[in-house]
C-alpha cells in the first residue's frame, strides 16, 4: 500500500535506477576519451605563413612573430578558410628636432625681408633708370675712393725711391736707423693699400651685381619684358648682343 503522500506524488512512485557498475563506468569514460581524440585532429586547423626569408611555413597555431603577416587559415583537407592580409605598419609622426623648428623660423624670416625689399623697390624707383642712376653714383662713390688708395700708392712709391737713393750715399757707412724704419713703414702702408684697393675693386662688383638684380626685380614687379632695358630719358631700347643696342619701332633716333 502506498500512503497518501506517494499517491499525490507520481515521481516518488518510480522505481529507483539500478546502481552503475565501476566497469561500466570506466568503459564510457574510455569511449567517451576516445570519440573526443579522434574528432579533434578530424576538425583542426592549419595556419600557412611565410617568415622574413620568404619560407612557407605550416602550423596549427600561428607563432607570435607572425602574428602581423599575411596567412591562410586551411582546413586538414587543404580548403582555405579565411585569409589575413599583412598588417600595415603604423606611421609613427616625425618629432620636429630644434634644428628643423630653426630651418623654418629661417625661411619665415627670409621670405619677411624679401616682401620687404620688394616694397622698398617698388616704393624708392619710378623707373629702371632711376635704379642705374643710382648704380652709377654708388660705383662712382668707390671708384673714387680706389683712385685715391692709388695715388696715395704712387706718392709712397715715389718717396720710396727717394730713400733708396738716399740709403746709396751713406756708403759704405751705415744706414741710419731712422731712414730704414722708414723704408720699412712704407713697404707696410703700400702692401696695405693695394689690399684696400683690391677690397673697394670687389665691393665695386658686388654693388654693381646688386643694383642689377634690383633692376631685374622691379622688372618682375613691373611685369615688363626681361630683354628690355629703360634708358634715362625712358626710352625703351632692346638688348641684340652685349655692347649693342638698337631702338624698336617707334623710338625717337638721333639722340
Amino acid at each position: 500500500m502506498h500512503s497518501f503522500e506517494e499517491l499525490m506524488n507520481p515521481l516518488s512512485l518510480r522505481p529507483a535506477p539500478a546502481p552503475i557498475g565501476r566497469t561500466t563506468l570506466l568503459s564510457m569514460l574510455l569511449v567517451g576519451a576516445c570519440a573526443l581524440g579522434v574528432a579533434t585532429p578530424a576538425n583542426a586547423e592549419l595556419y600557412k605563413w611565410t617568415d622574413d626569408r620568404g619560407v612557407v611555413h605550416y602550423s596549427d597555431q600561428m607563432p607570435a612573430e607572425a602574428v602581423n603577416r599575411a596567412s591562410q587559415q586551411m582546413s586538414r583537407q587543404g580548403l582555405t578558410i579565411r585569409k589575413v592580409e599583412q598588417a600595415r605598419a603604423v606611421t609613427q609622426p616625425v618629432a620636429r628636432t630644434a634644428s628643423d623648428e630653426q630651418r623654418e623660423r629661417q625661411a619665415q624670416r627670409d621670405t619677411l625681408l624679401a616682401t620687404r625689399r620688394d616694397r622698398a623697390l617698388v616704393e624708392s624707383f619710378t623707373s629702371e633708370s632711376e635704379i642705374e642712376l643710382a648704380k652709377g653714383r654708388a660705383v662712382a662713390t668707390i671708384e673714387g675712393q680706389v683712385q685715391s688708395a692709388e695715388a696715395y700708392i704712387t706718392s709712397m712709391q715715389k718717396r720710396r725711391l727717394e730713400l733708396e737713393a738716399k740709403k746709396g750715399t751713406y756708403a759704405p757707412r751705415p744706414v741710419p736707423g731712422g731712414l730704414v724704419l722708414e723704408v720699412e713703414s712704407l713697404d707696410g702702408e703700400i702692401a696695405r693699400q693695394h689690399a684696400l684697393v683690391a677690397a673697394k675693386q670687389r665691393e665695386a662688383a658686388a654693388v654693381a651685381a646688386r643694383y642689377d638684380a634690383d633692376r631685374h626685380r622691379f622688372r618682375e614687379l613691373r611685369g615688363e619684358p626681361s630683354g628690355s632695358i629703360v634708358t634715362t630719358d625712358d626710352r625703351r631700347f632692346s638688348a641684340v648682343e652685349p655692347g649693342a643696342m638698337q631702338l624698336t619701332a617707334g623710338s625717337p633716333a638721333g639722340h
